[in-house]
């Protein structure tokens, strides 16, 4: 239950911290509506009883108010509506800004390796529309309660037992709670199936992928085993959904028994002289209302609870972002001692098997450390544990005697840079596509340049028709580059920052011929050398071939996760 008092709390709060003003507006539409629908009923009641004595002003004064009542429910439709659109498109857009602002602020990346948070952030994206319109589900469903409450008095007014039509209505509500639950459940199920179909799809529409692909000839392969998937996962929730619609076929049955005997009752009434021809118009209209004000309630609580199951996802995200740990120490000057690792061990979140384990190595100030080993022995895994991506399972990794996860990992990270194998083609001008290396520098010319010239990517540059300006990507109609000379503009944009304590080059060379890899490695390494004087900085050179690192002052041989 407090869950639940949460989640309502946060579902109407979204509205009026995206629209203030259109939220407010949109209730008072909303109160003046749902008032409006009991008005219309009486006036209706008046009218008739006025009509049977010959009242011609109760006429008159009825039809006036009537007229009254149905503008403003008109005015509440047709404006409630404009609104509505504009808070849902608004609480959209602060959902997803704030679902990406919290995914992408966790201070490191193992979350992204795990099959529940994965699922969960699926369920969240693809449910944003459902938050954005249980914002004003919830104002509708207290306001359509309010109207059901009215139409309730006004059949007290008449005959207590004919208030009791009210219960009839409670079997639709409870049978669509359960519907809802059925569907989460469902969804729940099939979410891992769900981001498996996305990823085969995306695999048939991706260029990266195109060459491969169409070699095999699996494309049809990839789409029929996509298409499983999606037919498996539609099938277990088609399943939930008939369940459900069974149930609720059921719940609106007794309301119908409902509604049926109270009119009949109302007859009885009638004909015994107990209750007017208007109190007979009365009941028919504020039940037919009633059957209305029940399905506006009913379907309110649907969305809320559809909302509700993604809130609570939105929620646990909030709690994890909120339980991660975040150093605050402040990270040093210079590295004078260096790092340290000691006893460290890592497996991968929801594995039992190590990567790493025992690893004690000492990496000095200002000294070069090659990694070697083959592939899978675990050197990149250690430089996301150096770079604080990860944290050690077990066993300390300490910067000039200070723990890691003690630090202010941004800040860490801002003081650190490098260039890994899996780098990213961003699809930007040249000029933005290095200087994102340093955002800190606001993309200032002399800055890219300097990186440029220094990771060699000047020739690169030349080649394009616009130099820096160049938008790269085929996508957006820029200029297409060979792997090589992608990977040249990022080695430049992981030597934007000028003062790291810690650069690393994770077996980012691999597309350059032997020649160009000798060439970036010494100017790599002047421009690290200079960092370790000023800042003594360490750079982690990690490759699987040892002439790549003969270079290094220190070179270290990983091997099944652990020194050799």
């Amino acid at each position: 239950m407090k869950a639940t008092w949460r989640i309502l709390r946060e579902v109407i709060a979204l509205s009026y911290r995206a629209y203030p003003l259109g939220a407010a507006v949109l209730q008072v539409l909303a109160v003046l509506s749902a008032g409006a629908v009991a008005v219309t009923a009486a006036v209706q009641r008046w009218i008739v009883d006025s009509a049977g004595v010959g009242l011609t002003d109760g006429l008159v004064l009825a039809a006036a108010l009537g007229a009254v009542a149905l503008a403003v429910q008109y005015v509440g439709r047709s404006g409630g509506t404009s609104v509505w659109g504009e808070i849902m498109e608004r609480v959209e857009l602060v959902m997803t800004r704030r679902i990406l602002t919290m995914t992408s602020s966790l201070p490191t990346t193992d979350h992204l390796v795990r099959p529940d948070y994965l699922n969960r952030i699926s369920i969240l994206r693809q449910g944003v529309q459902a938050l954005a319109s249980s914002a004003t589900a919830a104002m509708d469903m207290v306001v359509s309660l309010v109207s059901l409450l009215l139409s309730v008095t006004l059949l007290f007014g008449v005959h207590p037992v004919l208030a009791l039509l009210a219960l009839f209505g409670l079997p639709p509500l409870l049978v669509t709670n359960r519907t809802q639950r059925l569907i989460y459940r469902a969804t729940e199920a099939g979410a891992e199936d769900g981001r498996r179909e996305q990823r085969l799809h995306e695999l048939c529409v991706r260029p990266e992928p195109a060459k491969e692909i169409h070699i095999a000839g699996s494309g049809q392969a990839l789409n029929a085993s996509a298409g499983e998937l999606w037919r498996r996962v539609g099938a277990v929730e088609l399943r939930a959904r008939i369940k459900g619609a069974v149930w609720e076929l059921a719940g609106w049955a007794f309301f119908a028994a409902g509604f049926v005997a109270a009119v009949a009752f109302t007859v009885t009434l009638a004909l015994s002289g107990s209750a007017s021809v208007g109190d007979l118009v009365l009941v028919i209209t504020l039940a037919t209302q009633l059957r209305n004000q029940v399905f506006v309630t009913d379907h309110n609580a649907g969305r809320l609870a559809e909302a509700g199951n993604v809130m609570r996802h939105y929620i646990w995200l909030q709690d994890y972002s909120a339980a991660q740990p975040s150093g605050v120490r402040q990270v040093p000057r210079r590295l004078t001692r260096g790092i340290t690792l000691r006893g460290v061990e890592f497996t991968y979140p929801g594995t039992d098997r190590q990567v790493l384990h025992g690893i004690d190595l000492d990496l000095p100030a200002g000294s070069t450390v090659g990694l070697v080993g083959v592939n899978g022995a675990g050197k990149s895994t250690l430089v996301k544990l150096l770079t604080g991506m990860y944290l050690p399972t077990s066993g300390t990794i300490s910067v000039e005697g200070i723990p890691l996860d003690e630090l202010d990992l941004d800040q860490w990270r801002s003081r650190t840079s490098g260039v890994f194998q899996d780098f990213v083609k961003f699809q930007f001008p040249a000029g933005q596509s290095v200087g994102v290396g340093d955002l800190g520098q606001d993309f200032a010319p002399d800055a890219v340049r300097a990186a440029v010239n220094a990771a060699g990517a000047s020739s690169t540059v030349a080649l394009l028709p616009n130099g820096l300006d160049t938008q790269l990507g085929r996508v957006y109609e820029g200029a297409e580059l060979s792997h090589g000379q992608w990977q040249k503009l990022a080695l430049a944009r992981g030597l934007m920052r000028r003062t790291p304590l810690l650069m690393v080059l994770d077996e980012s060379t691999a597309a350059l011929d032997p020649q160009a890899e000798h060439d970036l490695f010494e100017r790599f390494i002047a421009r690290a050398r200079a960092a370790a004087a000023t800042d003594g900085a360490t750079i982690v050179l990690v490759s699987h071939r040892f002439s790549t690192v003969h270079m290094a002052d220190h070179i270290v041989v990983i091997a099944d996760g652990t020194i050799a």
